[in-house]
């Protein structure tokens, strides 16, 4: 796989983590989200792969302008 690619996957599995760490931090704290599992599961997925794609396709513009 591409460094590309890796690093593409590795900001998605960090959305899908951070996702389900906010979702139970809210619970813990009792701030009133009565979010089932399924649900939060599917947010995270959907977060998820969104980053991933968005970092893939995003990151070779970020580099050609030296921002990286």
């Amino acid at each position: 796989m591409s460094p590309r690619g890796r690093s593409a996957l590795a900001w998605g599995a960090v959305s899908f983590l951070l996702i389900g760490v906010l979702a139970q931090g809210a619970a813990l704290l009792g701030l009133g989200i009565e979010a089932s599992v399924g649900a939060v599961a599917a947010v995270a997925v959907v977060a998820g792969v969104a980053v991933a794609a968005m970092t893939y396709v995003i990151e070779p513009r970020i580099e050609r302008k030296g921002r990286a």
